[in-house]
């Protein structure tokens, strides 16, 4: 924390002062970006979203949504739940970004779908952003295209700024919370840690807000110029409370126990969030399942440790995640958490199940514990940073092996291109038909985001070097 008489040092311009976290201007800054770049900001490289939007992560929340439907119809058929199965059940993905974990979700959990004794119930899947740009890139996208002409998708833009039903651009109507009668499921991957979050600071035992101030080396009227980021410095001031801080009571609770619980540090307050899972609770009768992946902490001995609540800079900013508030507001609502029972170090990945539970989620604990607990997404991204420096020491049974367990992850296939093509050379033809198949699920499994994206390309090199001239894929 910084003194406010630095705040116009070495004459700096004083851009705003004073300003609770969430009210910053640093917001605007973030959606000009976004508006003004749209998708770029993710076929740049700019932005992180491989770890939240990858097969493996697609194939853990099949297994959740799974598991939440069997509670249901269980629920349902013994009387104590209601699930009309001639409902859609709804599924929608808030800041979708690049639409992949979607893509991913669909190829992966349609399929199994369609052979399951859920069938007749119909799905839609939304895809939602808040930059038009994105949307329209989706509703172009042929592959996405693919799924509207099932009747499974459709987009939509949210705004965690502007809490409203969604209008499906496809299906030209307005999703009113009458509209949907069946339990939600929600995913917000990266989402939270994108959105308006408060600040405070406890010191000597007293709840503090921690007011924002930026300047900048020079005037900044134009939030979307270039290196704006690399000009302006942040500066916080604690002041202690008068009274409470939010006109939800629940939020000044949580606040009021971290003030009788906590020693002296700083922390975020994801104020935002949860106003946004108070907007979807009107659906579904009040009942949701959320599944979230983020950067954050769930613990206190984490949210304590955390040196500071300043914005990780990246083309726009994020802002570590505190999930154990988010956890607190679900227990407060007598929601059910399922958090794993060890530290996850690359990645939350958290599902909450709000308003009535089926079947006390039997099965939808089981599927957590087999799809997230017992290797899960952060174990597999944990095993991977290990395993992608090891690949000239693998042979061509290892290479197959990883793929498999990816899921079919082109991104990892593209790591290991020249060694797997190293060891085809090598291997003899027996091995050519496995190969094959690992080609043909990684392009079936694969969302391109680029109009020069090679992979294809590649994918047909490794089908000739076969000799498999006649199987070569197409778009």
């Amino acid at each position: 924390m910084q003194d406010k008489s630095l705040k116009n040092s070495d004459n700096r311009i004083e851009i705003e002062s004073d300003r609770r976290l969430s009210e910053s201007i640093i917001w605007q800054i973030q959606r000009a970006y976004f508006e003004k770049v749209g998708m770029g900001a993710w076929q740049g490289g700019v932005l992180p979203h491989y770890i939240s939007s990858n097969p493996v992560m697609a194939n853990a929340y099949c297994q959740l949504v799974f598991g939440y439907v069997r509670d249901c119809v269980a629920g349902t058929a013994n009387g104590d739940f209601s699930f009309n199965r001639d409902e859609p059940l709804y599924i929608i993905e808030l800041g979708a970004g690049t639409g992949r974990l979607a893509y991913h979700f669909l190829t992966q959990f349609y399929p199994r779908w369609q052979a399951s004794p859920f069938a007749d119930i119909p799905i839609k899947f939304v895809l939602t952003d808040f930059v038009e740009e994105i949307a329209q890139f989706w509703e172009k996208h042929p592959r996405l295209q693919e799924w509207v002409e099932l009747g499974v998708l459709d987009f939509a833009l949210f705004d965690a700024m502007d809490l409203r039903p969604l209008t499906l651009r496809h299906a030209k109507t307005t999703l009113s919370p009458e509209d949907v009668q069946n339990p939600l499921i929600l995913f917000a991957n990266y989402f939270f840690d994108s959105i308006p979050q408060d600040s405070f600071v406890i010191e000597e035992g007293l709840l503090c807000e921690n007011l924002l101030s930026i300047t900048s080396t020079q005037p900044e009227p134009d939030l979307t110029a270039d290196g704006i980021w690399d000009r302006v410095e942040f500066l916080y001031e604690a002041i202690p409370l008068q009274k409470d801080y939010y006109d939800d009571a629940r939020y000044n609770q949580i606040l009021a126990g971290y003030e009788e619980e906590f020693p002296d540090t700083v922390l975020s307050f994801p104020n935002r969030g949860l106003d946004c899972m108070r907007f979807w609770q009107e659906y579904g009768n009040g009942r949701n399942l959320i599944l979230t992946a983020d950067k954050g902490n769930t613990i206190p001995d984490s949210l304590v440790t955390q040196k500071d609540t300043m914005p990780k800079l990246h083309g726009s900013f994020s802002m570590m995640v505190n999930y154990h508030a988010i956890n607190q507001f679900v227990f407060m609502n007598d929601g059910m958490v399922l958090n794993t029972p060890h530290y996850q170090d690359n990645l939350q990945v958290i599902a909450y199940m709000l308003g009535q539970v089926p079947q006390q989620g039997m099965e939808t604990q089981q599927a957590f514990i087999d799809a997230v607990v017992h290797g899960g997404p952060d174990d597999f991204f944990a095993l991977e940073n290990a395993i992608t420096i090891q690949y000239e020491n693998m042979n061509l049974a290892q290479l197959l092996g990883f793929l498999r367990l990816s899921h079919w992850d082109a991104v990892l296939f593209r790591d290991c291109y020249a060694e797997l093509l190293t060891q085809i050379r090598q291997s003899e033809p027996v091995w050519y038909h496995d190969v094959y198949q690992t080609l043909v699920a990684i392009w079936n499994q694969y969302l391109p985001i680029h109009d020069d994206d090679d992979l294809l390309k590649i994918i047909n090199q490794m089908i000739l070097q076969m000799g498999f001239e006649e199987e070569a894929l197409l778009e």
